[in-house]
């Protein structure tokens, strides 16, 4: 009796198990298809890793196992059992984690021996891998005679002769090596970040935890048939059409990872794919929660990206290749169908060799169909929406009409209605000038005096009519050389000309600052003169620049995304986009910030620049709604008044400036907003920095056919007569899937 109480016992505590490892293999799935990051980082990796090697279930490389653990374990009793389950898990567990060791020797020695840069390495890894799986994929669904190493029931006599327990372990450290090219593209990936780091115990780790994604959902199998349940009856049925699904799954995965290593993950944003794959899963609205919870590297945006892929290789020529690779078995697999038909005894199977022909004549539009939307899908729609986002911001005038935006050589407000003269102090001879005067040390920690002399040169008469601009006589924009440290503060006035504001510095170092003023409804902004703050331990000294292109930022509790079309170029007219959010990815509603929605200091890395700009407001604060992004409708809005969508409302937590930069360079753009509520004194804001590049000389941004000032009409994003093909293939397919489910077979 009591033997029979612990059966029960155990199988009591068996099945909590089993709904524990289902919980585990169903979140680990949503989340890598719904929430992981494009690019892991930190922690993320080995949830990436591990939720990668869950998914990993359906492929040849994995599935097969499951007909050897379920029959090792099964009729062994519960004990006996899990332990020859576990043993069996254990050893394909070690043996795929040595081969993150082996990754991370290979990237060690390219990275240090071969100075090979990491994104060649990236590239090559993904076209080796890309080449593999494609002959995998074709060997699977019968065009090749290339399969992906199996197990046949084979075993080494070595491993026949060893008791249970440790034969289960010999055998899963054996049929371990099975599984390591598993044509997924996690996979390289995660060689590429073990290959990258060149650290044996991190591959290892890795590599470990991808390998416990792989075997959990063979242990929940095995405990099923412990239990008395064939979880692969199911399987065993349908075995023919499974390897089948995946076989053609496999083709589309491989086309995919060796077009992307030819041609980059430059061609992966410009091919349209990826914008939109974010779009769906919202990877930005919650990848910046994960991101910040493990206190890794901030997310990115994207924009046209130039250049070149292995050989050379254009970038357009991206799409077309992967879509012929994703075509030519399709219809090699056809007329390989129509070939083995034809050569069917006529004599001993006419009805048969009939049945098979009518098959494969439906079979053909189907397939002209598939191969028809998969051309529109790839070659027209992803990568026409991507440019037609990138160059017409949903916030603009009207479509196709271009805005100019007045602008200095060295100095613009952006949407103002004039331009801001600069100077360096010491370059003005005549005229208005503001003067920072020096004192005699200024040290971290203690308060520090800046004061500024307004005047009008050559006489030194102090000037005391300056104007209010944006609620402010004077305001004062502060630097470290290394372009951190931002301070914005304001002076007040102490005597005619002169004005004082106190300061604390946090840093030492080499500061500059520059003054904004306005008179006679013209502003003027002047630089000054570097200064060195020290410290009680060390005197000032310059500190280098440590420079990240991240388009994304966390500030607390908000988020700011930063856009812009690519290359910037020195001369143009460039919308320069922010979007804050908080972190679940909603918009905010931003209040005043002195006079403006937000204020945006741009500064070179040599300092020999500054900007300072306002948003364009459009009439006003930008008000807050709930609108559809332009790149996803395939036909406008049609509004009550009879005509088009006109121009969309802007909500508050996307703010647009128009910046032209007059060097090329580095330069960092210092974001101050303030979102609605935040408790923080009303002159002070939060700051978003992010660094841009900006290039001497680019390619044009795609230009935009102008319209007549009467006509409110907007292109949609496909044209009428792509709709209607698009409409005919849809309801072909549709017609041919009728035709099947009604079909009654004689």
């Amino acid at each position: 009796m009591e033997g029979v109480n612990n059966r029960s016992s155990l199988k009591h505590w068996m099945v909590i198990g089993l709904f524990l490892i289902l919980a585990i293999i169903v979140f680990g799935l949503l989340w890598l298809f719904f929430l992981s990051p494009s690019n892991p980082s930190g922690l993320g990796w080995f949830l990436f890793s591990f939720a990668a090697g869950l998914s990993m279930i359906v492929l040849p490389c994995t599935l097969p196992l499951a007909f050897v653990i379920v029959p090792l374990s099964m009729g062994k009793g519960i004990k006996k059992g899990l332990g020859i389950a576990v043993s069996f898990a254990l050893g394909i567990t070690l043996t795929l984690s040595l081969y993150g060791i082996i990754a991370a020797l290979v990237g060690r020695f390219a990275i240090d021996s071969l100075a090979v840069p990491l994104e060649t390495i990236k590239n090559w890894v993904y076209f080796v891998a890309g080449v593999f799986a494609l002959l995998f994929a074709l060997g699977e669904v019968g065009l090749l005679k290339f399969r992906m190493p199996s197990y046949t029931g084979a075993v080494p006599a070595f491993i026949q002769r060893q008791q249970d327990f440790l034969k289960a372990f010999f055998l899963g450290l054996f049929l371990g090596n099975i599984g390591v090219g598993c044509p997924h593209p996690a996979t390289p990936l995660i060689l590429i970040e073990i290959a990258s780091s060149g650290d044996v115990l991190y591959g290892w780790l890795l590599f470990f935890v991808h390998a416990i994604g792989r075997v959990l959902p063979l242990i929940f199998l095995a405990i099923l048939g412990i239990l008395g349940v064939n979880g692969l009856s199911w399987l065993v049925t349908r075995k023919d059409k499974v390897e089948r699904a995946t076989g053609w799954a496999m083709v589309f995965v491989a086309g995919f990872i060796l077009t992307l290593g030819l041609f980059s993950h430059k061609w992966w944003v410009n091919s349209g794919i990826h914008t939109q794959l974010e779009k769906i899963t919202q990877e930005e609205t919650l990848l910046n929660i994960v991101r910040e919870n493990l206190n890794s590297t901030v997310t990115h945006a994207h924009g046209i990206e130039i250049g070149t892929g292995l050989f050379g290789l254009p970038l357009w020529l991206g799409n077309w290749f992967m879509v012929t690779v994703w075509i030519i078995p399709i219809w090699w697999w056809w007329f390989r169908k129509k070939k083995d038909i034809k050569i069917i005894n006529d004599s001993s199977v006419i009805p048969e060799k009939g049945a098979e022909e009518q098959v494969l004549s439906s079979n053909k539009y189907l397939l002209l169909a598939i191969t028809a939307l998969l051309a529109l899908v790839f070659l027209y729609v992803l990568p026409r929406n991507f440019v037609y986002e990138q160059t017409v911001s949903p916030h603009e005038h009207a479509p196709g009409t271009p805005v100019e935006h007045p602008h200095d050589e060295d100095m613009m407000d952006g949407g103002q209605a004039h331009s801001s003269p600069y100077h360096e102090e010491n370059e003005v001879t005549d005229g208005l000038v503001v003067n920072l005067l020096a004192d005699a040390s200024r040290v971290v920690g203690a308060t520090s005096s800046l004061q500024f002399f307004v005047n009008e040169k050559p006489a030194g008469m102090a000037v005391d009519d300056l104007e209010l601009e944006r609620g402010k006589y004077i305001h004062i924009i502060g630097v470290r050389d290394d372009l951190s440290q931002f301070f914005h503060i304001h002076p007040d006035k102490i005597s005619p000309g002169l004005w004082e504001v106190d300061h604390i510095f946090t840093e030492s170092g080499v500061y500059k600052v520059w003054s904004d003023v306005t008179q006679g409804g013209i502003a003027h902004s002047f630089g000054h003169p570097v200064f060195a703050v020290s410290s009680s331990t060390s005197s000032a000294s310059s500190t280098p620049l440590s420079i990240s292109f991240a388009k994304n930022i966390v500030l607390g509790d908000y988020q700011v995304a930063i856009s812009y079309p690519e290359p910037i170029v020195v001369g143009r007219d460039t919308n320069i986009d922010f979007a804050v959010k908080d972190v679940i990815g909603q918009g905010v509603i931003l209040e005043p910030y002195l006079g403006a929605t937000a204020h945006l200091a741009v500064i070179k890395d040599d300092l020999t620049v500054y900007l300072h700009t306002h948003p364009e407001e459009h009439g006003g604060l930008m008000e807050e709604t709930n609108y559809l992004h332009e790149s996803l409708r395939f036909i406008p809005q049609a509004l009550a008044h009879g005509m088009e969508e006109g121009t969309p409302i802007i909500p508050a937590s996307q703010i647009s400036f128009n910046v032209n930069f007059p060097k090329a360079g580095i330069y960092k753009m210092f974001l101050q907003f303030r979102p609605e509520g935040i408790e923080l004194p009303k002159d002070q804001s939060l700051v978003g920095e992010v660094y841009v590049n900006v290039f001497e000389s680019g390619p044009a941004y795609p230009s935009l056919a102008s319209v007549e000032e009467d006509d409110h009409s907007e292109d949609p994003p496909l044209s009428k007569p792509v709709l209607v093909f698009l409409s005919l293939v849809i309801i072909a397919f549709l017609g041919r899937a009728v035709y099947k489910f009604i079909q009654i077979k004689k």
